[in-house]
């Protein structure tokens, strides 16, 4: 597993960026779903985001919706909701040109967030679990 391109993949503690249940905003750069309760509920601000392995990093969080969407990557996905409750989502990402991934976000509070990855990012498969929990504002 390239440890890079996980990381890379979880940097985007930004999700649903396009999709058959997304509309665009006015003057928005990318589309968002119209609603997934339990992304809707993350709070924002700087996160401590701990993989399976036990390594850590923080990072900001100013839309949930990061999640969905590695940094890396600047195209917009296709994405499509198939599981949206009131604490948990599975979204099926596409990536023209980059690859395909399933993510799974659990909300157990606003500030704590379970986020299980895999797929396949140019040409690397990887499949992560990060437990991820709200430290403080963003600075």
């Amino acid at each position: 597993m390239n440890k890079r391109v996980v990381w890379m993949a979880v940097a985007g503690l930004a999700l649903v960026t396009t999709g058959a249940s997304a509309q665009q905003r006015p003057g928005a750069a990318a589309a968002r779903p119209v609603d997934v309760p339990a992304i809707n509920l993350i709070q924002k601000g700087k996160w401590a985001v701990r993989d399976s392995e036990g390594s850590e990093r923080t990072m900001c969080v100013r839309d949930p919706y990061q999640i969905l969407r590695p940094e890396k990557i600047t195209t917009p996905c296709q994405n499509v909701v198939m599981e949206s409750a009131a604490s948990r989502a599975t979204v099926r990402s596409v990536c023209a040109g980059h690859g395909t991934m399933l993510t799974r976000i659990t909300t157990d509070t606003p500030r704590q967030v379970t986020v299980e990855m895999q797929g396949v990012i140019d040409g690397q498969p990887f499949s992560e679990t990060y437990d991820a929990k709200r430290i403080g504002e963003c600075s």
